[in-house]
């Protein structure tokens, strides 16, 4: 069994097992903002700044499903594996809307804060994100929301991209054509920042329990 391999069980099972423990974890009250796409590899000038940036033109869609409307302030974005904040957001979102943050706008945030204007930093070969309500340096900080995201996704244009009632995460890859065997498998359907996500003629899949994941590997 390749190395490869084994990397995707072991990012597939914990993309599983983060979300059994966040059911767990969320508070509902806290839980109606959530990460809904991630573009962690740019090869477009998706900030249209004018120049394709690998720092400033990744980016990060969240969402607010409801019930009310809600302020960003109040939210921040962190890699799993550092001890600041990527970038804390603003604004109002009401419900229903989405909100897309870029790597220029965490480097400004970052600027302004007198942090190492380092970006999103998504790592290209897979990463976890981490949502959280509060203040950075509120040790009462609640995480709302995490998502690990595979290599396969980190690679050019290519998005990883929540799709709502479903709470499933599907690799929209219109862009960049994926004909892999790693989970998720691409759809052709293309990275929509700011909008709904949404692909006609993509059918969800069955959710399906964790001993029937299992089998997948036997």
């Amino acid at each position: 069994m390749s190395l490869s391999f084994l990397r995707t069980i072991v990012i597939y099972f914990s993309i599983i097992l983060v979300n059994m423990t966040l059911l767990n974890l969320i508070n509902p009250a806290d839980a109606a903002v959530l990460i809904s796409e991630v573009v962690a590899d740019p090869a477009s000038d998706w900030d249209a700044d004018g120049e394709i940036s690998s720092r400033g033109d990744e980016w990060v869609e969240i969402v607010n499903s409801g019930p009310g409307g809600v302020d960003l302030a109040d939210y921040y974005l962190r890699d799993a594996l550092g001890d600041d904040p990527q970038i804390c957001f603003s604004g109002l979102l009401l419900v229903g809307e989405t909100a897309v943050f870029f790597g220029s706008d965490a480097v400004a945030w970052q600027l302004e804060q007198g942090l190492s204007s380092t970006g999103l930093s998504l790592n290209n070969a897979g990463d976890m994100l981490e949502l959280y309500h509060g203040h950075p340096l509120d040790v009462d900080a609640v995480l709302v929301d995490a998502l690990i995201y595979p290599d396969h996704a980190g690679v050019d244009d290519r998005s990883l991209a929540r799709f709502l009632p479903e709470n499933e995460w599907v690799l929209c890859d219109g862009l960049n054509p994926y004909g892999g065997t790693q989970e998720p498998a691409g759809t052709g359907c293309s990275p929509t920042p700011g909008e709904s996500n949404v692909c006609e003629g993509l059918v969800p899949s069955e959710s399906r329990s964790w001993g029937e994941v299992k089998t997948d590997y036997r």
